[in-house]
């Protein structure tokens, strides 16, 4: 009798872990591969898009176009996506607490470890710097939620691993504020955040859903929702950018294309990728390159091309002997590194696209020459890392940069050069400062305006082109800036997270400008303030 009620014990507990262990069903937001609150931007024009993409109640979409998105991108306000919205919040509210924590890891780095099917918990935040493995049973229900107390932040270089049968559409991060997901990772999983996303450059085989806040993609990112529509029945491949454009005729121009190959969500590994110029000036030239460990392949290729402004390349790559082709990318050119070109060409620009309050805190640059990128690097990096990504030599689509600050609380100087095939240079150098109100209402050493307004920073060397103020509003934030400026006054009221831009281009003079910001609110509270000559 013994022995019959321990077996009827074991038989009800496995029947409750099954129960327990559904995952959240995202409904319609399964669709998507993007999905927002308060609109999506993008930097990089070599983000490629595998899924639907969407932002309710606020529509607006920056910096994407129809081309980066195999799926339907939706540029005004569509029911669809409200519902999606609707969906994905079902899915998170059951993704969170009480559903009970198998291990809780609150203050450990995900790095390193090797889990096990199941929910972990943070009450916090929580970080993966280097490899997170997860490790399957061999079961299709297999699933890992990652309930996540405030943010998400990865390193750079950071991954997440699969073993053991794991799948990443059984991956779910449940994130109680925002997500940052940092250069160069390859990462997985569906991410749902309460405020907002921003992914730096990288792979997301998964799906990126905020449910208030922005998506916010700084880098040339490949996202694929790989687990949508029902399974696959094999291994699919996905190669970005979409579009490649460079300057006509260049010496030492480059085309480069990367391809993740996937099987039911999971990377492929030593699989062999064939590149082909299948149409265009240029077809029947081709290149292969076997998958690494994550899946990815990557070939470029080099001048003398014969594209001309009127005949572009079309470049697809092959799989399995090429009976599995992929998604069909795009290389096009114009204009000419000689003659009237460069004489007409524009310099380069870089325009300040976003801060992120984080953390980590992040400035979101767009760096675009018409000219031909030929050149971009770090002059200086004070309390900041500022990554260059890759880009095609020659291309005159826009390069996203990001530079995240070290030290949170300090603020950071950053300088960008940027150089065209014409030779054309632009020195870009804003100032990126964060002003805190300090915890003491003593003003001892504070200066004062002559207009009797408290001076919290002040900054020198601002150039006469440099009038743009980007603020960001911390939580808690600032209640009033003043900034002052040659006589010229601009005040402006802010309420907590707030974005806001002030133009004080009308108050500079040519040469150098001193700019004085004055901060008025709760003690400790804070705002991001940015000047540069960013649009």
């Amino acid at each position: 009798m013994k022995l019959r009620g321990t077996c009827f014990l074991l038989v009800f507990l496995a029947l409750g872990l099954n129960a327990y262990a559904q995952a959240p069903d995202l409904k319609t937001a399964g669709n998507f591969a993007v999905l927002a609150g308060t609109g999506v931007t993008s930097a990089d024009a070599g983000t490629t898009i595998v899924g639907d993409v969407g932002s309710s109640p606020t529509p607006a979409i920056t910096g994407l176009l129809p081309i980066q998105v195999t799926g339907t991108l939706y540029t005004a306000a569509n029911a669809v996506v409200d519902t999606a919205k609707t969906d994905l919040t079902a899915a998170y509210l059951s993704a969170a607490p009480p559903r009970a924590c198998t291990r809780t890891l609150t203050g450990v780095d995900l790095g390193g470890l090797t889990l096990d099917p199941g929910v972990y918990c943070f009450s916090s935040s929580a970080l993966l710097t280097g490899t997170l493995t997860l490790r399957g049973t061999g079961s299709p229900n297999d699933l890992w939620i990652f309930q996540i107390g405030s943010t998400l932040t990865t390193a750079t270089g950071a991954t997440v691993a699969f073993i053991g049968g794991a799948s990443p559409c059984n991956l779910f991060w449940q994130v109680g504020s925002s997500a940052v997901i940092q250069t160069g990772n390859t990462f997985a999983g569906v991410i749902m955040a309460l405020t907002s996303i921003t992914l730096d450059g990288g792979i997301l085989n998964g799906r990126a859903l905020a449910r208030n806040g922005a998506v916010t993609i700084s880098g040339q990112e490949t996202i694929i929702n790989s687990c949508s529509g029902g399974s696959s029945t094999g291994p699919s491949v996905v190669v970005s950018p979409v579009n490649s454009s460079i300057i006509c005729d260049s010496p030492g121009s480059s085309i480069t294309k990367t391809a993740v190959v996937l099987s039911n969500g999971v990377p492929v590994a030593n699989t062999l990728v064939t590149f082909t110029v299948t149409a265009g000036p240029d077809a029947g030239r081709s290149g292969s390159a076997f998958t690494n460990a994550l899946g990815i392949a990557t070939f470029t290729f080099t001048a003398p091309f014969s594209l001309t402004s009127l005949a572009g390349d079309t470049i697809v790559a092959t799989i399995n002997g090429g009976t599995v082709s992929s998604n069909t990318t795009f290389a096009t050119c114009s204009g000419s590194p000689t003659g009237d070109f460069c004489a007409t060409a524009p310099p380069p620009t870089v325009d300040v696209l976003s801060v992120i309050t984080g953390p980590p805190k992040q400035v979101i640059f767009s760096v675009l020459a018409p000219g031909g990128l030929f050149s971009l690097f770090v002059n200086t990096a004070t309390n900041a890392t500022v990554p260059i990504p890759s880009f095609d030599n020659g291309t005159t689509l826009a390069v996203g940069v990001t530079a995240t600050k070290i030290k949170q609380s300090l603020s950071s100087v950053i300088g960008l050069t940027v150089i065209d095939l014409c030779g054309n240079t632009t020195v870009f150098d804003p100032v990126f400062a964060t002003i805190t109100i300090p915890a003491s209402k003593s003003n001892h050493d504070a200066k004062e305006f002559n207009f009797k307004h408290r001076e919290a920073a002040r900054f020198d060397g601002i150039g006469h082109t440099e009038g743009m103020v980007l603020l960001q509003n911390d939580t808690p934030g600032v209640a009033l800036l003043v900034i002052r400026v040659n006589g010229s006054e601009f005040k402006t009221r802010l309420s907590d997270g707030e974005t806001k831009k002030i133009d004080i281009s009308s108050a500079l003079f040519h040469g150098t400008n001193t700019v004085r910001v004055a901060a008025f609110g709760r003690p400790k509270s804070s705002v991001d303030l940015t000047i540069s000559d960013g649009k």
